[in-house]
């Protein structure tokens, strides 16, 4: 959260949660390019200021309630405030992601996030989610990988892909003409730093195995 927006008006903590960050993605996102000597691509600052995987007309671009939570430094934002962030966090991560992908023609584009053991008083009673909507092949053999690593794992959970909540993903993959999925990992597995890396690790045979399969259609 840049010191700039002071929490956005919230209490002390509450930012550090789920509503504010993905916990853990970044440091899966890193460790697994250091696995496989890929560029990860992070985004600047808590999404509570911008969601960098939301479209522009999205609601929930600079959300105002978040989980159910008032976010009072979003209850009004003013055009100029809207279009600094957008020029400040925004463009940056999808310019970087576009450059990369510009730099590694033919790339598999991975989304890295994870989501919270329980929404709305429902557990979510697995591991990892693989959310996909074009290319069900390398959902399906991502699946299996992970599988293989030790985790439950269920397709488009506990979002689907087919909803159009992969905007960043779908967007960038389809600008590019690579082949893109998201992984979605139960953030009790990613408390700490250290468990963050340690699930990347168990994924990196999974997520590396789809950089050496053959291109193919979506379908």
């Amino acid at each position: 959260m840049p010191a700039e927006y002071a929490n956005l008006g919230l209490v002390a903590g509450q930012q550090d949660d789920h509503i504010g960050w993905d916990i853990g993605a970044a440091a899966v996102s890193e460790e697994l390019g250091r696995q496989l000597e890929a560029p990860a691509v992070l985004s600047g600052a808590s999404r509570l200021v911008v969601d960098c995987n939301r479209d522009l007309p999205d609601a929930d671009l600079m959300p105002s309630v978040s989980c159910g939570i008032a976010i009072p430094g979003n209850a009004r934002i003013e055009a100029t405030e809207r279009a600094a962030r957008l020029t400040n966090f925004y463009d940056p991560f999808h310019a970087a992601v576009d450059d990369a992908l510009v730099a590694h023609p033919g790339a598999l584009l991975l989304s890295v996030h994870s989501f919270t053991p329980a929404l709305h008083g429902r557990e979510r009673p697995f591991d990892v989610g693989v959310l996909f909507d074009a290319f069900g092949d390398v959902a399906d053999e991502l699946a299996s990988g992970v599988t293989r690593a030790g985790f439950a794992v269920r397709l488009n959970e506990p979002y689907s892909g087919l909803d159009g909540l992969i905007f960043s993903a779908r967007s960038h993959g389809g600008r590019h003409g690579v082949r893109y999925v998201e992984l979605e990992i139960n953030n009790r597995l990613l408390r700490t730093d250290a468990d963050a890396r340690a699930v990347a690790v168990r994924l990196t045979d999974a997520v590396g195995a789809l950089l050496v399969s053959p291109a193919r259609c979506a379908g």
